[in-house]
């Protein structure tokens, strides 16, 4: 309503100055020329200025007229729409590349001729791509002929390849096509992967390996008891030597149920933890093991009879009794082992110190994994099922401790862990009770 009136009024001026230029003068044809032309001067400048105002047109607008004063209120809020709804966008993509770039696997888009357009932090840990890589061919950055396959046949779908930066790590590389001039290459870092698959084949062979040495010699023995020739002497000595075999195989499997029941179960509840008295629990590992020394063995022991430890009672007596008869079996008869129970600030630390063969560094590691040995021929010798250390790492993650190894070739080793320890107040209502 006020730009019309504002035109109106515009209007009604001009006429006015026509008829009173015509009045004067008498001449109502040249009234009317200086009339338009007056008008087109107005338009003229008017023009001129908004022209000016275009440039920025987030300024107030300079012209009073009214009707120019809406047109220009209706360009501004589409302008600043338009970049309100560009901002938020822009916001979104950087949202979108920053989440990109916490992505484990690698991402590169390429255009037309395998050209680099964007990628990932991922793609410059994985595949040692650069911000100046952006505009070159892919092929050219990493060069293997198994990616050049992948990128230019239809029928390759999946490629494995070592990191370009990385010989220790593999990838595996697949594309994903995005329309007729663009692709999307993904790249996961499976070494892990390849790892734990290699350990499941070496798990399946050594459990393999161990049950059939004992099955061979229970086979040899049943097949000799079926001579009917032989005297009940030998027969009961045939079935005296079964024993050894069929107790490495019981041995084993009760291990590998254990093991299994240790990993797949979650950290123990406040029902299965109880306070036990160290000292207590180490007599009792040692009698237990006392089968497994020689005369020449000297157990040494230095426990400090005071602390009592939080624990699941069951488990951490394996832990013990596990490092204790490891220490015998590779200690030279005369060997001195050491059986520390002591504290250690908030904690008490359970170490077991031998003067045997000890490990060479690149052993220490694996010490844990299942079935592994530092020399397979010595150590079926000395016995035990080749599972005991790997018992002892999944008993001390379920009560939040490590293993430490510490081990010099010719030497011996020394091995330890933390538990935390009860309470004073736990023991005196303990003792009230």
């Amino acid at each position: 309503m006020k730009s019309r009136w504002s035109r109106i009024l515009i209007a009604v001026g001009f006429g006015l100055a026509a008829l009173v230029l015509e009045l004067s003068t008498g001449l109502t044809g040249w009234a009317f020329v200086c009339l338009l032309g007056g008008f087109l001067i107005y338009v003229l400048v008017r023009g001129q200025e908004v022209r000016k105002w275009l440039n920025n047109p987030l300024q107030p607008m300079p012209l009073k007229s009214a009707a120019w004063e809406d047109a220009a209120k209706q360009v501004t809020r589409s302008i600043e729409h338009s970049r309100g709804r560009s901002h938020t966008l822009l916001q979104a993509l950087k949202r979108i590349r920053s989440t990109s770039d916490y992505l484990p696997d690698a991402w590169i888009t390429l255009h037309q001729q395998h050209e680099i357009e964007t990628f990932n932090l991922s793609a410059q840990n994985l595949l040692g791509i650069k911000p100046s890589d952006i505009g070159a061919d892919l092929t050219t950055l990493i060069r293997h002929p198994s990616l050049n396959r992948l990128l230019t046949e239809d029928a390759v779908e999946i490629v494995e390849i070592a990191s370009p930066i990385d010989d220790a790590k593999r990838l595996e590389i697949r594309v994903v096509e995005l329309d007729q001039s663009r692709q999307l290459v993904i790249a996961r870092d499976i070494s892990e992967l390849n790892r734990l698959l290699t350990m499941r084949q070496d798990f399946i062979a050594n459990v393999s390996h161990e049950l059939r040495t004992p099955l061979t010699v229970m086979l040899g023995y049943v097949e000799s008891m079926t001579n009917d020739e032989l005297s009940e002497e030998t027969l009961r000595e045939l079935a005296k030597r079964l024993v050894t075999p069929v107790d490495r195989m019981r041995f084993m499997v009760d291990d590998l149920l254990t093991l299994t029941q240790l990993e797949s179960a979650p950290l123990p509840t406040d029902d299965e933890i109880q306070s036990i008295n160290g000292q207590g629990e180490i007599a009792s590992v040692i009698d237990e093991a006392r089968s497994l020394t020689t005369p020449d063995h000297l157990l040494k022991l230095e426990v400090d009879p005071d602390l009592y430890i939080e624990c699941v009672p069951s488990e951490i007596h394996s832990a013990f009794l596990n490092l204790v008869t490891n220490a015998i079996r590779y200690s030279p008869d005369g060997g001195e082992i050491t059986i520390r129970l002591h504290r250690e600030g908030e904690y008490a630390r359970f170490e077991v110190e031998d003067q045997g063969v000890g490990i060479p560094p690149e052993s220490i590691s694996r010490l844990t994994e299942r079935f592994y040995r530092v020399d397979m021929k010595v150590s079926r010798a000395r016995g035990g099922t080749g599972l005991g250390l790997a018992i002892v790492k999944h008993v001390l993650r379920r009560h939040q401790s490590e293993l430490q190894i510490r081990s010099t070739v010719g030497k011996g080793s020394q091995f330890f862990f933390d538990l935390p320890l009860t309470s004073c107040a736990q023991i005196e209502s303990r003792v009230i009770q």
